[in-house]
């Protein structure tokens, strides 16, 4: 695949699992989702079959970032993979993809839709960490290499831990 810019169009690909959910939101969880495409997680291994993840305010994750509306989901997991290593891994495959309508608690008539993927990339040799792993609203992030899920993974959040499982051996 060359390019993405409507996740929607892998409903039907056998290779790629598609879910649909639907949530309630508070007006700034709303107003957040409804500017921007969606959320792209993206696992980057190495030739030793690890996977890079990030640690989050709730365990380790694959590292993601939003989606500008109009953009190549491809892209945007490339661009995220070469702020984390600083090396330049190309989007090789979309796993996952779960369409979120989202409505707005305070006028449930009111509703967005954005995509939740998950992009893996081709391996990268040894464990490369960027001198500054930052991009979008990510800061000062902690980065490491892992050959298993971590004990302190995200495990409350429910596709977290099934999404660091894809890209690992």
């Amino acid at each position: 695949m060359d390019e993405l810019r409507d996740p929607s169009t892998l409903r039907d690909d056998p290779d790629v699992e598609y879910t649909e959910a639907r949530t309630t939101d508070g007006a700034d969880a709303f107003e957040y989702f409804s500017a921007v495409e969606g959320l792209v997680a993206v696992g980057v291994t190495n030739d030793a079959g690890a996977v890079l993840l990030m640690d989050s305010p709730h365990g380790w994750r694959l590292p993601y970032g939003a989606v500008p509306g109009g953009a190549d989901w491809l892209d945007r997991a490339g661009e995220i993979a070469a702020a984390l290593t600083g090396r330049e891994p190309a989007a090789a495959e979309v796993l996952r993809v779960s369409a979120v309508t989202h409505e707005l608690r305070s006028d449930t008539d009111r509703t967005a839709t954005s995509y939740d993927a998950v992009v893996g990339t081709e391996p990268v040799t040894g464990e490369p960490v960027a001198d500054d792993p930052t991009f979008g609203e990510w800061s000062d992030l902690d980065l490491a290499w892992f050959a298993e899920v971590p004990d302190d993974a995200y495990h409350a959040h429910g596709d977290a831990v099934d999404d660091i499982e894809y890209f690992l051996e």
